[in-house]
């Protein structure tokens, strides 16, 4: 079959447009209406955090609160990945010290409150003499320290201990405000506890990988320090910082509640939103160098389907090609709809799925994310151990917050997204090497005259086909994979730190795919000619080409495949090549409600 190409009568007005110099990025052409238009107030860090390197920017705060109700994924991530530091808001002090002064008061009282004077779990039956409440919360500590595998990196601890600290801050677990001090100053200093990653059922919270968690505040176990493996008490030591003595309920409100799950699904949302935006770039640069049609773009045929995500993608594709030319005045001409197609035979009229549908493929990932987004938003600021404290009313209420079904099915649903983001780049990968549909491409892009000799991407694509293969088997949700335990007293559980953690399995492939299709991108560009490349299209090709030179003849990849993977994740380089995302309508911290304050007084009508 014969693909088509840039019309051959209008050659010479294309060449000359091509010859000409990039314009200014122009207002789209494709419009939306209100309820479909992007909001504009745009967290930058939401897209450019997604940095491994650590640094700080100097466009932000100094110090991230943590108040327990306005902590963003990504204020987490800068807490995480560029290190900025934490603290705990004087609001949030005076909460914990009027729910600590109740559980003094209660525990004190001849009458059971689990956790302070009981047994823990199926043992809640069991009374524990006042003189041995102390000891009760630091065995709580020791019996749950059984986890198992490869420790959390630095990242995943660091927002774990920001996550589990920013819980405790919004007062309802009736810890001191001294013992979430020692966690924030451990945070500041960079002093890591070593936290095992297996070992919870995410029911009760993260009962085993916050146990370990908590050893470093009484100074028991080890930790990481300036990549030194050191003593825990040891660490502290080193910074001026001494262990806390655990009171009644403090063991319980370090280890039961969400955090290690919460944290992971806030990493692993900022990492999907940067690898979003990268698909949506590197779609556009497919539409260029196979001559797609741009028509599959418009937005009057987006909005009569009516979903924001698919509208959004579409917008921001749109946006990239129209750094091009030719697609920038076929875009402002609206050149599709009243043109008619040609009549010849063998001339394919449509492209592939994996161009034509990208939007519709895009747009349901980011629909999901912006309800992931929201649910993990929303744990990240809740209260979630058992039982709660409520001064207000001085009442202790048992309860099942503890339990990670919303983390666990979120992080099942973000899996499925990334899943088919994979298996989309995979494909689009295959429209590039394969000279049946590449029009005119050489096979496997070599960069020879002997394709025989030289196979150019031939083991990039099954590297990439084996990826998509292992991202496929990780959708397997976990979030249904309840056995029962604790003598049956959890019989039914969540899994949802399982949940996580394969979601941060899955996410190195993604980038390693992500990476792939771009170094193919780049060898296509060179192969057709620059002409072949609108403005941002020659920024990722030279963002590339600084990493891998073009391939002529054949060379290992893997160090280009995995330094590139790197270098995509950077935030600095989001900044330059990546447009800000619009958020979720429906991401609100706060429950809404109606407005505090004095009412107006109706004022009476004046007459005449």
């Amino acid at each position: 079959m014969i693909r088509r190409t840039p019309d051959a009568t209008k050659k010479g007005e294309l060449d000359a447009a091509l010859r000409s110099t990039q314009p200014q990025e122009k207002a789209l052409a494709i419009s939306f209406p209100l309820q479909y238009k992007c909001r504009r107030a745009i967290d930058l860090s939401s897209r450019a955090g997604v940095s491994q390197r650590g640094s700080r920017t100097s466009a932000s705060p100094a110090m991230i609160t943590l108040d327990g109700h306005t902590l963003t994924l990504a204020g987490l991530w800068r807490v995480a990945v560029d290190r900025e530091p934490g603290q705990l808001s004087a609001a949030a002090r005076r909460r914990m010290k009027q729910s600590r002064a109740l559980v003094d008061k209660l525990a004190a009282e001849p009458r059971a409150i689990y956790g302070i004077n009981t047994g823990f779990g199926p043992l809640s039956a069991t009374r524990v003499a006042p003189a041995d409440l102390a000891q009760h919360q630091l065995n709580l500590l020791h019996h749950l320290s059984v986890g198992q595998g490869p420790l959390f990196s630095p990242v995943e601890t660091r927002a774990i201990m920001a996550a589990r600290a920013n819980a405790l801050a919004r007062g309802y677990s009736g810890i001191r405000p001294e013992v979430v001090d020692l966690l924030v100053a451990a945070l500041q200093h960079d002093i890591l506890p070593e936290i095992p990653c297996e070992g919870s059922v995410g029911a009760s919270g993260d009962l085993a990988p916050l146990a370990h968690m908590s050893r470093l505040l009484v100074g028991l176990g080890h930790a990481r320090v300036d990549n030194q493996r050191l003593p825990a008490s040891e660490a502290l030591k080193r910074h001026r910082l001494r262990p806390v003595t655990l009171k009644c309920k403090e063991g319980l409100a370090l280890v039961n509640g969400t955090s290690v799950m919460t944290a992971l699904a806030a990493l692993a949302v900022q990492e999907t939103t940067a690898l979003l935006s990268w698909a949506e770039l590197l779609t556009s640069c497919l539409f260029q160098v196979l001559w797609a049609a741009p028509e599959v773009l418009c937005g009057q045929a987006h909005r009569a389907r009516g979903f924001r995500g698919q509208c959004v993608v579409a917008e921001r594709i749109a946006r990239h090609l129209r750094t091009h030319p030719r697609y920038d005045r076929e875009i402002a001409e609206h050149q599709w709809g009243s043109h008619a197609k040609p009549v010849e035979p063998g001339v394919e009229i449509q492209d592939p799925y994996s161009v034509r549908c990208a939007p519709q493929v895009l747009g349901a990932i980011q629909e999901a994310l912006w309800h992931i987004e929201y649910v993990v938003s929303r744990e990240l600021n809740a209260s979630t151990d058992n039982p709660l404290i409520f001064p207000d009313t001085a009442s202790v209420i048992h309860c099942g917050n503890f339990y990670g079904q919303q983390i666990a099915m979120a992080c099942d649903y973000l899996r499925l997204g990334l899943a088919k983001l994979a298996l989309l780049l995979e494909r689009q990968l295959e429209r590039l090497v394969n000279w049946r549909y590449s029009l005119g491409l050489p096979p496997m892009l070599t960069g020879s005259a002997n394709p025989g000799l030289n196979s150019g991407f031939m083991g990039c694509q099954l590297l990439a086909t084996s990826l998509a293969a292992e991202c496929r088997i990780l959708t397997t949700p976990a979030s249904v994979q309840t056995i029962p335990t604790n003598a049956n007293n959890q019989d039914i559980v969540s899994m949802g730190c399982i949940a996580a953690r394969m979601t941060r399995e899955m996410l190195p492939k993604v980038w390693k795919l992500t990476s792939i299709l771009a170094l193919a991108l780049a060898q296509a560009a060179d192969l057709r000619g620059a002409k072949v490349m609108g403005g941002d299209y020659r920024k990722l090709h030279r963002l590339v080409r600084r990493i891998s030179p073009q391939l002529t003849i054949d060379r290992p990849l893997f160090e280009d495949i995995a330094g590139l993977a790197t270098r995509l994740q950077e935030g600095a380089v989001q900044r330059r090549l990546l447009p800000s995302r619009p958020k979720s309508a429906q991401l609100s911290l706060r429950p809404a409600g109606r407005k505090t304050g004095s009412k107006r007084r109706r004022q009476p009508r004046k007459r005449g």
